[in-house]
């Protein structure tokens, strides 16, 4: 197909159906995004428009289909959809949303250093969208810090609804677990991974408990910079059958500002049995009265002005561990000196605006970008990077929701238009997979496993291949130990 463009081939001043590109926005593995605006309309406000990657990508039918079920102002809002024309035999779907004038979750708490009672009110959003969600049998699947965006005025938005699903959603994988991102996977989660590597037709069935403790991993993070015990292989959890659980200091041991009222909301997200997580609901409500009742000591930032950004340490990433870089098990700072002063009390949240709308229905898949850092001059497609300072980013989601990302980037070509899709190349050894040294000549090394390259295929590899720089692989088993995603039935 020599001549046909790709959406990185969009600049400035051009059309997209209705909609002139402004500015490049950021782009992830299946998803670029642009600033817009309707053309003839200079003074309308600004959107944002996500096109696929790949030509008929499905992934995008879901996204329409969800944000279309979603009228709730913790999610952005559907503006259109419509077909680019690459060429007369290539189409490319896109997505039109609200443009969100918010950072990241994490980015934000690394700047606006927030207090306890920012934070509460921050969950207390989360929580109200979360609970309209659940209520129409939807699931987000994909929660974390750079799926969620805070605005200046305090609003807080879920995004990135790409890895979600519904009752009677149709499949997009063909994997045992559900798209995610391992680091965020509840406990009962872990368990029927190492239980069910090589079980054939077993799949795991999330659950809302599943999103709740996802955002309660996200918060805990948040508060204290490291991802709490147990961890996300299910290694871990195989050896914790003969020595005991590492245990998990709450949110107020390790960062002595963090009020235990705030914490205790985040143990509970982190039970180890699902049924003692409670409700988004219940949660919203509980965040709701503390922000409202808690005194002064609710105003105190959670690190020293001038030091916070600095109190989390990375671990660079080595040759054979990509990008992934994780947070160094550092502590946060405890008896500090000097007697911190509260900040301003912030503006209420509307909550009365955010109850009335709760009866909505809430599912959304979206991107996630930050308003003042869109481009006019609109680069290659790149891959995001490990930003410079502050936290570490959120690992890669294993599966569908990895769309728009807004970090630092290094340049990848787009592979070749078709309908097949290629699966993300995990940033870590398969379980069940061969680690090194590896047998044969002729098996590669990549992110500390041993992988085959597949000769007669190039990228897109499909849906049973890994893509990794422009080739395809599939991974060298273990014979001694069955592999992970053997048969794994669609999610």
């Amino acid at each position: 197909m020599t001549g046909t463009r790709t959406p990185d081939s969009l600049r400035p001043g051009e059309l997209v159906g209705p909609w002139r590109i402004e500015g490049y926005a950021g782009h992830g593995t299946y998803g670029a995004v642009f600033r817009a605006r309707r053309a003839g309309h200079p003074g309308s406000q600004p959107v944002a428009l996500k096109m696929a990657v790949f030509p008929n990508d499905p992934r995008f039918e879901r996204e329409v289909e969800l944000l279309s079920r979603t009228h709730h102002p913790a999610v952005p809002q559907l503006v259109d959809r419509g077909w680019w024309h690459a060429s007369p035999e290539v189409m490319h779907p896109y997505v039109v949303m609200e443009w969100i004038r918010g950072q990241p979750l994490y980015e934000w708490a690394r700047v606006h250093n927030p207090t306890c009672r920012e934070v509460l009110r921050v969950v207390a959003q989360l929580g109200w969208g979360l609970a309209v969600l659940h209520r129409g049998d939807c699931l987000h699947r994909d929660l974390k810090g750079d799926n969620i965006l805070v605005e200046p005025e305090g609003r807080a938005v879920l995004m990135d609804f790409g890895s979600g699903t519904w009752k009677g959603a149709p499949p997009l994988t063909t994997r045992v677990m559900p798209p995610n991102t391992p680091e965020y996977r509840s406990p009962e989660a872990l368990r029927f991974e190492w239980q069910h590597w090589g079980t054939k037709g077993a799949h795991y069935q999330a659950s809302p408990a599943d999103d709740l403790y996802a955002l309660g991993v996200t918060l805990y993070r948040l508060l204290t910079r490291v991802y709490p015990p147990p961890g996300t292989d299910p290694e871990v959890l195989k050896a914790q059958a003969q020595e005991p659980s590492p245990r998990r200091q709450p949110a107020h041991e390790r960062n002595k500002r963090v009020l235990r009222e705030l914490s205790v909301l985040v143990e509970r997200l982190l039970s180890k049995e699902p049924e003692t997580r409670g409700t988004a609901r219940e949660l919203a409500q509980a965040a709701e009265s503390s922000a409202e009742h808690l005194g002064p000591e609710a105003d105190v930032p959670h690190w020293d002005s001038g030091r916070h950004a600095a109190q989390t340490q990375i671990v660079p990433a080595g040759p054979s561990r990509a990008s992934d870089a994780e947070l160094a098990p550092v502590k946060a700072a405890e008896g500090e000196t000097g007697a911190p002063q509260a900040k301003p009390q912030a503006r209420p949240v509307p909550w009365q605006n955010v109850l009335a709308l709760a009866t909505l229905s809430l599912a959304v898949v979206g991107p996630c970008w930050i308003a003042p850092e869109w481009s006019p001059e609109q680069p290659q497609l790149t891959r995001a990077g490990a930003p410079d300072a502050g936290m570490a980013p959120d690992a890669g989601t294993r599966g569908l929701g990895d769309d728009a990302l807004t970090t630092q980037m290094e340049t990848q070509s787009i592979p070749a238009a078709s309908r097949s899709i290629s699966l993300d190349m995990p940033k870590k050894p398969l379980p069940g997979q061969r680690r090194p040294p590896c047998q044969r000549d002729w098996e590669k090394i990549i992110h500390d496993g041993c992988w085959v390259r597949v000769a007669d295929k190039k990228p897109p590899c499909g849906n049973d291949t890994y893509q990794w720089q422009e080739e395809c692989y599939d991974p060298a088993w273990d014979r001694s130990r069955p592999p992970t995603t053997q048969n794994p039935q669609s999610q």
